[in-house]
């Protein structure tokens, strides 16, 4: 998912600030929507009927894909092609973005790529193509398919400052050329295994590779940004599911924009790259439902993930317009999938099928774009700022007091929960306050624990077992049990839960 082949193609929402706080004002625009599609580059007329079916559904943008070859520095992939592409989309009033990275990832991991080499390569590209004025800068890096290490010998994730050396070039290369290009950073996958033994697939979570991003971009001492938009890949888990349907830390989708708001903060915050906080906006630069083909003719092959209906698709795509619009933080927003590729074993999530004709789905986003051009946000406006604490902290249900005698050991078990990676430690303090904390009281120590996978409720909790054994020997009087959470993506950010007071009487 995420490589723009001949056929793939990938339907962008571009938007400008949507004003839904208090309902629609004036001069507030709702989420834009377009195409990133690679599909005209390869028509006879150039897509110049193409891009009219994208402006009669209300479309603004397309995305070109145009990859960075290593070693072949000088060639614009395919000059002709692109020229046609723009020039016929510039003329339809369809705004191009270029989608730009390096690739294959295995000249990454040679060493025949370099951060120097793509800055060139992007100067020429940007200088060629003036019209052009913003740029997509990398694609899915969390990902072994774009970018090559993941994870170093010690199982520390790499990619993140691979990505970030060509984030920073590219970033000065393009502004250097025209300082009012946008540049827009990452295009990170929803989903990752985290797993450096894995036997195959071997990849970060977007949540982590965030904040090795920032580790790297703090340690790097730059004092410019790397982007001026953050792209991310909400792609749902499964093409079943609801628009609603969370993933579990440390992965997002949709649903979980609060999640990577966070991280990003949890990042960048005090640097000199802004989060959402000071600005930075979310670019969904791909998103699809994939449908059914198999009753359709111009299809080849066989499905190989679970699909759902062209009902279904057009009403999620008309629900996910409509939310965009309410969320002030995201710029735009890209379904994968303006025609469909022909083959099974591509991407299916198109308006139009493979052979040009429309689905139910063109139908409901052009609703949903005049609707939203029209009135902005009529739901609920999103709302958002950072945590200070850790995110879903909790102790399940205990008693409110134990009693121990002086002389006996206390031994208990309670459950901890977290809805993000957390470091969690417990211990007793006297009542008298935090100054006489005693010890730390969970057996093995220190744990970590996170959201599991395998739980698929919407609100995913992590659990974790806390073994507690308070010594004997303890004076008379009464004792807090107390578990200190600490963010696993930001040391800063922690909580502390009182559980239940200890009474320890004397001996008689």
């Amino acid at each position: 998912m995420g490589m723009r082949l001949r056929r793939l193609v990938v339907l962008i929402a571009a938007s400008a600030a949507v004003s839904c706080a208090f309902g629609w004002t004036q001069g507030a625009r709702a989420a834009g929507i377009g195409a990133n599609d690679d599909t005209a580059k390869f028509l006879a007329d150039g897509g110049s009927a193409y891009f009219k079916q994208m402006a009669a559904l209300g479309l603004r943008q397309v995305v070109l894909t145009v990859r960075f070859t290593p070693g072949d520095a000088a060639d614009i992939d395919p000059v002709g092609r692109l020229d046609a592409a723009v020039k016929n989309a510039t003329a339809t009033a369809i705004r191009v973005v270029f989608a730009v990275y390096p690739y294959p990832p295995r000249k990454l991991k040679s060493g025949l790529s370099s951060p120097t080499a793509f800055a060139a390569w992007l100067t020429a590209l940007a200088t060629r193509y003036p019209v052009v004025q913003q740029f997509s800068v990398m694609n899915e890096p969390n990902q072994p398919a774009f970018v090559r290490p993941q994870f170093a010998r010690d199982r520390a994730n790499v990619s993140a400052a691979t990505a970030g050396a060509y984030l920073a070039a590219a970033y000065d290369a393009l502004k250097a050329v025209d300082p009012a290009i946008t540049v827009i950073g990452v295009g990170l996958s929803p989903r990752g295994n985290d797993d450096a033994r894995a036997p195959s697939n071997i990849s970060t979570s977007p949540m982590r590779f965030l904040a090795a991003l920032g580790r790297w971009y703090r340690a790097s001492g730059r004092t410019a940004p790397l982007m001026d938009g953050f792209s991310f890949h909400p792609y749902p888990v499964k093409a079943t599911d609801p628009l609603r349907r969370s993933y579990v830390w440390p992965n997002a989708g949709f649903a979980d924009l609060n999640r990577v708001k966070q991280a990003l903060w949890d990042a960048f915050d005090g640097t000199p790259q802004p989060t959402t906080m000071g600005g930075l906006k979310l670019y969904l630069d791909e998103v699809g439902w994939q449908v059914g083909t198999e009753s359709l003719a111009g299809y080849t092959g066989r499905e190989n993930v679970p699909v759902t209906d062209e009902p279904t698709q057009a009403a999620i795509y008309a629900q996910l317009v409509r939310a965009a619009a309410c969320d002030t933080d995201i710029a735009e927003v890209n379904f994968f999938g303006f025609y469909d590729d022909p083959r099974r074993s591509g991407f299916q999530a198109g308006l139009y099928h493979a052979d040009g004709t429309a689905r139910p789905s063109a139908d409901t986003v052009q609703q949903a774009v005049s609707e939203t051009t029209l009135t902005g946000c009529s739901g609920i406006p999103a709302a958002w700022s950072p945590a200070t604490g850790v995110v879903g902290a909790g102790l399940m249900p205990s008693p409110a007091s134990l009693h121990a005698a002086a002389a006996t050991p206390v031994s208990f078990a309670m459950t901890a929960t977290v809805a993000e990676g957390a470091r969690i430690s417990a211990f007793v303090r006297s009542s008298a306050g935090p100054s006489s904390v005693l010890s730390r009281l969970l057996v093995g120590g220190e744990k970590l624990v996170a959201p599991s996978v395998a739980a698929r409720a919407m609100l995913p909790y992590g659990r974790v077992t806390l073994a507690v054994a308070v010594p004997s020997g303890l004076a008379a009087g009464s004792y807090e049990f107390v578990v200190r959470f600490v963010a696993e993506a930001n040391n800063r950010r922690s909580t502390l839960i009182r559980g239940p007071v200890i009474e320890v009487r004397s001996l008689p």
